[in-house]
């Protein structure tokens, strides 16, 4: 039975809990949904509720209207802007492990944004900093979310061909940041704070450390357990001595040795 409820927990088998708000960190029934919401006390990721003020190109383009170049370029660019701007103020807080912005258009994820710290202590310094902040003149709506790999969360319809769902489905669209100014905005977070980068590193000494440690342990186990070995080899060949059975002979001799009893044999019969 645990097995069952183990494998059934945050899927839509499961009669108790909220899938969607398991996955996402959000449920389109709210506090009326028939199922629980269980709210992570820690976590390494935030949701920020409807912090992106999208623009009028923004949501023409997620809710597939006609548009054009020029339209896409000016929704991009603000987009790029509010990322770059949000990435480095979050970053104050503690090291970044990635940052999405959802394009979805349903009242419970628009404008959701999400940040995920390496560590639970910087996100919870993170909460702690943003309650009761501003950003573009809203009140920043922050909270610890379950959410902890976003590509369980994401619709994979939306990102690998098309969502039939559109901005209305119920996974996440996330909006598309070029990889470039990501690498930019890692790059000056560990530039304003290098401390962080020491932190990453000197915990990646550690492992290395501790794998070289563990290595050199077992080779020197390897090696006590060879000497071992040899050592009991001798023991027992000094203890039989004479005794000892003559040494196992090559192949030579052995048809050597055949060679001379067939000679003899015949050479008695002759006689």
């Amino acid at each position: 039975m645990a097995e069952q409820l183990a494998r059934i927990f945050g899927t839509e088998e499961d009669r108790v809990n909220c899938p969607f708000y398991f996955k996402i960190g959000a449920c389109r029934n709210g506090d009326q949904c028939n199922r629980l919401h269980n709210r992570p006390t820690m976590s390494q990721t935030l949701l920020l509720s409807h912090m992106y003020p999208n623009t009028p190109e923004s949501l023409a383009l997620a809710n597939d209207e006609p548009w054009d170049d020029d339209m896409y370029d000016r929704a991009q660019q603000h987009l790029e802007a509010f990322y770059v701007e949000v990435f480095l103020e979050l970053a104050n807080y503690g090291e970044i492990e990635d940052l999405v912005v959802v394009d979805n258009l349903c009242d419970h994820m628009i404008g959701n944004v999400y940040v995920k710290y390496y560590h639970e202590e910087d996100a919870e310094r993170a909460l702690m900093k943003l309650t009761g902040r501003f950003y573009s003149g809203k009140l920043i709506q922050a909270e610890y979310t379950t959410v902890s790999d976003f590509r369980e969360a994401r619709c994979r319809a939306f990102h690998e061909t098309r969502c039939n769902r559109g901005a209305y489905c119920n996974f996440m669209h996330i909006k598309h940041i070029p990889r470039a100014i990501k690498r930019r905005v890692v790059r000056e977070m560990y530039d304003d704070h290098p401390e962080y980068l020491g932190q990453t590193r000197e915990s990646g000494k550690e492992k290395k450390k501790d794998k070289k440690e563990k290595g050199e342990k077992d080779r020197g186990d390897r090696k006590d357990r060879s000497r071992s070995r040899r050592r009991d080899k001798e023991k027992k060949e000094k203890d039989r001595g004479e005794d000892a059975p003559p040494a196992r002979q090559t192949s030579e001799e052995r048809r050597a040795m055949i060679a001379s009893w067939n000679a003899e044999k015949e050479g008695g019969v002759v006689a």
